[in-house]
């Protein structure tokens, strides 16, 4: 009789730990789940273009923005974005911006703070990401303390744009602000995150 009753007990009260979470808890869960940074399409994408003479920490391009455009071949939803900062810039805010090309719309706008010895990643509200149009991901350090060497960040040198990779289509890159343009010469890390 006791061992039947210890499943029994131990059933219960995992549902009633269950029925005890609140909605918010619940959806929190979910989104880990559904929101998962581990080995996202973008890090695949550039991990792939790593060569004997570009690790893709090579770390340069002293420019106010770093950004990319991309579109995608099935439509996505984007909820997080993933950074690493300078060791300089490890608590001033990097303001990220997520731009519809076709429609001309600011999609997201934010600023956050990444570590500097990690990829970090901050979850942002959820950005719609349709086929058939191009987007533009922008990281901006504006407050780079008078040294422009603190505008500086993650880069891999690129093949031919455009590049594919599963759903992810990189088609260019631009580096601005305070000189500049440079484009089209190497993919910024600037990590996106699909549902």
């Amino acid at each position: 009789m006791r061992q039947k009753f210890i499943p029994f007990l131990f059933s219960a009260t995992l549902l009633f730990s269950l029925g005890c979470q609140t909605d918010d808890e619940m959806d929190e869960e979910i989104n880990k789940v559904m929101c998962d940074s581990s080995n996202t399409t973008f890090n695949q994408l550039y991990t792939s273009l790593i060569t004997s003479t570009d690790s893709g920490n090579n770390v340069s391009l002293d420019l106010v923005t770093h950004s990319y455009t991309f579109s995608v071949t099935s439509n996505k939803v984007i909820c997080k974005v993933g950074y690493r900062s300078i060791p300089a810039m490890s608590t001033t805010p990097y303001d990220i911006e997520i731009y519809d090309n076709t429609s001309g719309t600011v999609m997201y706008s934010g600023s956050h703070v990444f570590s500097s010895t990690i990829t970090s990643y901050v979850a942002i509200t959820p950005v719609v990401i349709q086929t058939g149009h191009s987007y533009t991901i922008k990281r901006s350090q504006n407050n780079y303390a008078g040294n422009i060497t603190n505008t500086i960040g993650r880069r891999i040198a690129s093949p031919t744009l455009p590049i594919v990779y599963g759903d992810l289509k990189i088609t260019g890159s631009s580096y601005y602000g305070t000189g500049g343009p440079i484009n089209n010469t190497s993919i910024p890390y600037i990590d996106i995150v699909f549902e």
